[in-house]
């Protein structure tokens, strides 16, 4: 029983792993800092780059899950300020693809991605300030979705929002929420 248990598993596990798909991406992103502190509302905007690596996984018919891991780099140069920010995140996206043509099809996607902050650097003064010392969670959730279009299995054109769900912020009576623009363009194995 437990040899027949052990080839049924390895059987499922190969044709699941016969039917995934890895891709590699690189793109933009666009940061924004929602902040509330006594009532009053603020964001902040900053520019970014990312690299990310997902492997989608078949569950059934058109249903796939993507879990992935990828880097992202933003900063801020504007008004004397040099704002940079250094993180890594974990998506895991459910997606459904939709044929358009023999050589097109697009997903939508959805689902909760983990980032945790490696750096949080203002190097405007000296010395530098590191908010993950004292003003911020290096943790966060997100929950973001988008689509992607695959162009001949080979490259895969994105684009996604994440909105953060828990406050970060250290600060009593202040709530930091970071959301999330991601546009990125990948090659597919």
């Amino acid at each position: 029983m437990k040899k027949l248990f052990f080839l049924a598993f390895t059987l499922m596990t190969s044709m699941i792993v016969a039917s995934a798909q890895t891709s590699v991406q690189v793109g933009y992103l666009l940061n924004t800092q929602k902040l509330k502190e006594a009532g009053v509302k603020s964001s902040n905007s900053y520019s970014g780059f990312m690299a990310a690596v997902d492997y989608n996984l078949n569950l059934t018919g058109a249903l796939s899950v993507a879990p992935g891991l990828g880097l992202d780099y933003s900063f801020d140069n504007s008004d004397g300020d040099r704002y940079k920010e250094l993180g890594l995140f974990v998506p895991v996206d459910f997606n459904y693809r939709f044929s358009v043509s023999d050589a097109v099809s697009l997903s939508a996607f959805a689902g909760p991605t983990l980032y945790y902050g490696l750096l949080s650097k203002d190097t405007s003064t000296d010395p530098a300030y590191n908010y993950y010392d004292t003003d911020n969670r290096r943790f966060e959730l997100e929950l973001g979705g988008g689509l992607w279009c695959d162009i001949k299995e080979t490259i895969r054109v994105k684009a996604a929002y994440k909105f953060g769900l828990l406050n970060i912020s250290k600060i009593d009576d202040m709530t930091e929420k970071n959301n999330c623009l991601y546009l990125s363009v990948g090659y597919l194995f």
